[in-house]
């Protein structure tokens, strides 16, 4: 943006970068609404370990909100439809990630439930619970985790619930 385009070095970054986050980092998580928003997970990788077998984490982390902005900056940069539509999906899921919390602000990390398929992800209160009980290994049910942690539906654990002002 700063330099109007003059070289096409930023171009290909963001776009190499992108093809990455779409296919390992942004997720859809499963809402009791099914809406169809994304959040930004987190991705570990050794090095050596192949693309095709890393493994997403659910974990949302505050800061990841800026990933909407910048994404829909670019897009509107390089005119690509197709990167604004998902910036808006980024930025939805972070509003609902603020909405889903009791006291209406995200905290600093959570964790969700990540759907398997991105175009359908019917809510599944099962496979809520089921996650709930993972992240919370104590003999507890799922239910009174999920009223002990305050978590809203979708949302499986609460790692750090600070709210950091930036």
């Amino acid at each position: 943006m700063l330099l109007g385009g003059a070289t096409q070095q930023y171009r290909r970054m963001y776009e190499y970068s992108l093809i990455a986050m779409k296919r390992n980092i942004f997720y859809r998580p499963m809402t009791p609404d099914g809406e169809d928003i994304r959040l930004a997970g987190n991705v570990d990788s050794d090095g050596h370990t192949l693309v095709t077998e890393l493994k997403l984490d659910s974990r949302m982390e505050h800061l990841s909100c800026f990933a909407g902005g910048m994404v829909g900056i670019a897009a509107r940069i390089f005119e690509n439809d197709d990167d604004l539509a998902l910036a808006k999906k980024l930025v939805e899921g972070c509003l609902w990630a603020y909405e889903v919390m009791p006291n209406g602000i995200m905290p600093e990390i959570m964790h969700t439930v990540a759907c398997a398929d991105e175009k359908h992800c019917p809510w599944n209160e099962k496979k809520w619970h089921d996650e709930v009980n993972k992240s919370y290994e104590t003999s507890e049910s799922a239910e009174s985790k999920i009223q002990e942690h305050r978590l809203g539906p979708g949302v499986t654990k609460v790692d750090d619930p600070r709210y950091i002002l930036r």
